[in-house]
């Protein structure tokens, strides 16, 4: 008898796991589908993302040897990749800016790199550069009030591009002649243990011009009293 009951439970529950199945069966093998087609997909951007990428780079640095040549040719191969959407096209963009600075175009470089600056699409790095680019372009032009403005938040001790932007104050400070607010920068510069060497060796320089500057003010001023 205990055998009849056991089988026939066995049947109640093979019965309702077949009714479970007929009403949920679809959504479960919908789902599993789901899940392939979802894998595939995202495997499939990885490898188009890499294919696209590889590409770029080649077109960027064939586009940089063909200005050797002809810097002309070099533009139209750079105008291709900076209309991509890959990190290429970043410097793309950033290298056709410098090159009008090479050719003299002082304000179209300038143009170009405050439209990279104020392009949110562009990584914050390229955008940091290209404000530090125009910065440097435009040292015997602006006010020294403009150029903070331009580049004064990028002076802070952890900002990435900090030797540069206080250079293009410091600089900028100087041509101006607030000579003292030039020193106060390039003291600045060679505090820092990060500042590159090139530049620690322009700015001694620069510091012995400010303070050979400074030396002057003083003795005009005691000389007047």
């Amino acid at each position: 008898m205990s055998d009849f009951f056991r089988e026939v439970d066995e049947e109640l529950r093979r019965d309702q796991l077949n009714k479970a199945w007929d009403r949920f069966g679809p959504y479960v093998i919908g789902a599993a589908i789901l899940v392939v087609v979802a894998t595939g997909g995202y495997r499939f951007w990885q490898w188009y993302q890499a294919r696209t990428a590889g590409a770029a780079g080649e077109a960027y640095y064939e586009a940089v040897r063909k200005g050797e040549e002809s810097p002309q040719d070099m533009i139209a191969a750079l105008s291709q990749v900076s209309e991509g959407g890959s990190g290429y096209a970043e410097l793309a963009r950033i290298r056709l800016a410098a090159a009008e600075a090479e050719a003299g175009n002082t304000q179209a470089a300038v143009d170009a790199f405050d439209a990279i600056a104020a392009d949110n699409s562009v990584g914050a790095l390229a955008r940091d550069v290209a404000r530090i680019r125009a910065g440097y372009l435009l040292i015997d032009t602006v006010s020294l009030d403009e150029m903070k403005a331009r580049v004064g938040e990028m002076t802070t001790d952890t900002a990435p591009m900090r030797h540069s932007a206080r250079e293009i104050l410091g600089l900028t400070a100087y041509r101006a002649g607030a000579y003292a607010e030039a020193a106060k920068w390039f003291d600045a510069i060679m505090g820092d243990r990060a500042t590159p060497q090139d530049m620690r060796a322009r700015i001694e320089l620069m510091q012995s011009l400010v303070t050979s500057r400074l030396a002057g003010s003083n003795a005009g001023e005691g000389s007047g009293q």
